[in-house]
């Protein structure tokens, strides 16, 4: 896969990391079901994803490439689905940038990536103007389920030191009637292959530093952990279909269903000094 920036810059290196786990003893997999930690599951909590993905965005495939990606942190990480995710911020960026074949070579030359610093304001904005963001996401075609919606997520510290976060719902629908069957893992509803918007902060302040990343939400899915209750009959109002390791599928702090995502790195604006 390749993205260039604006003739260079790829997707080179996916890198796969395994959180820790505790309570869910050995679960049976059987061959005919297709999970993404396939054979014998031991000791994973059913809460956790069997792992998660670090995407980097560099212009080849070398050690000094990535390194200089990391540093620059064009990065991003997903909760184990291929989404693929773009976001740019700026000051000039059009409405009409999405219906651009060349959205990642304008998001280099009109602003930065995901890891940067805003630009300094041309003073032909104006002061109250809020910063722009680009951001494009494709699906994982081959293993997760349609885009449900993408949000930009703005973080700020308060006059008292306080963190403060809000989250902007910018492209796509929560109530886009996506489901998932949780007996047979079915999954029905909208959704979308590809999701594109340019968002201008409707409540920017300029003497405010403030950050901006991105997310990038799936419709539902079965959680993995549902997959193997599933694959092993767990019926949890018959006793005797709870086998051995199986007690966590009938546990109440059981989430059988996920919504896997991709976030970015933010985008920083620093308020300038009053002159």
């Amino acid at each position: 896969m390749s993205k260039k920036r604006p003739s260079k810059k790829k997707m080179t290196k996916r890198a796969s990391t395994k959180g820790p786990g505790h309570s869910f003893g050995k679960l049976r997999v059987p061959r005919n079901v297709r999970v993404r930690d396939s054979g014998v599951v031991d000791g994973d909590n059913p809460e956790y994803n069997p792992g998660g993905l670090a995407v980097i965005w560099a212009e080849e495939n070398s050690r000094d490439a990535l390194f200089n990606a990391m540093r620059n942190k064009e990065t991003y990480g997903t909760s184990g689905t291929r989404i693929e995710l773009r976001f740019f911020g700026g000051w000039n960026f059009p409405e009409t940038l999405c219906e651009s074949p060349d959205l990642v070579k304008a998001g280099y030359s009109g602003g930065v990536p995901m890891g940067g610093d805003l630009p300094q304001r041309d003073h032909s904005i104006s002061s109250d103007s809020g910063p722009r963001f680009a951001i494009a996401a494709k699906r994982d075609s081959q293993y997760g389920e349609p885009l449900q919606k993408m949000q930009v997520v703005k973080g700020w510290l308060d006059k008292d030191g306080g963190s403060q976060e809000q989250v902007f719902e910018v492209a796509g629908s929560v109530d886009n009637g996506a489901t998932v069957d949780l007996e047979s893992c079915e999954t029905s509803g909208n959704g979308s292959a590809n999701l594109c918007t340019v968002w201008q902060d409707p409540e920017f302040d300029p003497a405010q530093s403030s950050y901006y990343y991105t997310r990038v939400v799936e419709n539902p899915s079965c959680r993995w952990s549902q997959r193997i209750c599933n694959a092993n009959q767990v019926n949890c109002s018959v006793p005797e279909t709870i086998g051995e390791g199986l007690e966590a599928c009938c546990e109440s702090s059981h989430r059988p269903s996920i919504q896997e995502r991709a976030w970015s790195s933010p985008i920083w604006y620093r308020a300038q000094p009053l002159q």
